[in-house]
């Protein structure tokens, strides 16, 4: 019953952008099929699913095979694992059907320079003990202009009219690929948790806005292994001073310490909703912004 549950009608036809899933080098939660399964369980539209080390878009035709009444989309992320900013594995994404294409996470100088590996501190290693040392990846030449394979990127994506997403790229590095991304013609750009890693500030986030990204806040702040320094009510003030148009509310959950990503995103709903949001805009953030990224009807 959704009576008196705002949290279980904003479920209703919710889509999550930013969901980490196994198989994974990562210790996680729930695998592709059972996160399709408890998004489904709520009504949730659609889930796109992420992994730092590769490919998703090939692995969604499984689990579109095993579950039914609930969309399920993926894409690639641009670290070592595919070659870093290549077009040759965005080329086979969007040909295995990918929605969005990530530039470097835990490759990224900017992660790395923060975190000292490809990995979440203490909150989250990979599993094996044996890995190949990370190749700091930056979208920059030695000049400070973007590298030509940036462009070869952008004009994909362009091409495929779908998502681009900033990653763990710095401020500085995500307003030169959104702004070559808008004069290229990309429509769908993605600005990942500019709280955590990013560091991005409200008026940062703001100018991103103002060049056609969406910015995304995530349920995971809200847990104890991932505190930022703003907390729920920093996000909160992010959301209002970017305002519901361009924001996206997401997860990021999947890790074995984390809610379940579709329990995690009705949490997310409710605290902020408890704290003031209203709910037509909550509504905005969740169904019509996300589906918007998708090029869903």
């Amino acid at each position: 019953m959704t009576q008196d549950r705002v949290d279980l009608e904003l479920m209703q036809g919710a889509i999550d952008l930013h969901i980490h899933s196994a198989p994974s080098l990562f210790p996680r939660l729930v695998d592709h099929v059972e996160v399709a399964e408890g998004a489904r369980k709520y009504g949730m539209r659609a889930v796109v699913l992420k992994e730092h080390h590769g490919y998703t878009a090939d692995r969604m035709y499984f689990v579109r095979k095993l579950i039914n009444g609930i969309e399920v989309y993926g894409g690639v992320v641009l670290n070592n694992a595919v070659g870093g900013i290549n077009p040759f594995a965005v080329d086979a994404a969007i040909k295995l059907g990918a929605k969005i294409v990530w530039f470097p996470t835990l490759s990224a100088k900017n992660h790395l320079d923060q975190m000292g590996a490809p990995e979440f501190g203490k909150s989250m290693q990979q599993k094996s003990k044996h890995k190949l040392k990370e190749k700091p990846i930056t979208v920059f030449d030695k000049k400070g202009k973007l590298l030509p394979e940036v462009y070869d990127v952008i004009d994909l994506i362009a091409d495929a009219n779908i998502m681009l997403a900033t990653g763990h790229l710095c401020i500085p590095e995500a307003k030169e690929v959104i702004k070559a991304a808008k004069d290229r013609g990309v429509k769908r750009l993605y600005v990942n948790h500019p709280e955590y890693i990013i560091n991005g500030t409200i008026e940062e986030q703001k100018e991103l806005a103002d060049m056609g990204a969406f910015i995304e806040h995530l349920a995971i702040f809200m847990y104890p292994m991932w505190p930022t320094k703003a907390g729920i009510d920093g996000i909160i003030e992010m959301i209002k001073a970017v305002g519901p148009e361009r924001t996206i509310l997401g997860t990021d959950l999947g890790q074995v310490h984390n809610p379940a990503p579709a329990d995690g995103l009705r949490m997310f709903l409710q605290v902020l909703h408890d704290k003031g949001i209203p709910q037509n805009h909550l509504e905005m953030m969740v169904k019509d912004n996300p589906r918007f990224m998708l090029n869903l009807t």
